[in-house]
């Protein structure tokens, strides 16, 4: 069983760092404003409370 992968992320809107729990240690991140239709991702809040995606590439 593969134990999750803690990341840390930047915010889009002001830059504070959130962590974040990523299904693997070799996945790039791809924080963004907007949702996309497709595609693996999670929503972050930042300690700010500006709500954003992260996209798993």
């Amino acid at each position: 069983m593969q134990r999750p992968v803690t990341e840390e992320i930047e915010c889009p809107h002001c830059r504070e760092r959130t962590n974040v729990v990523v299904p693997h240690d070799d996945v790039e991140l791809k924080p963004s404003r907007s949702v996309a239709a497709f595609g693996d991702y999670t929503t972050v809040t930042c300690p700010n409370g500006h709500e954003y995606w992260v996209y798993f590439c």
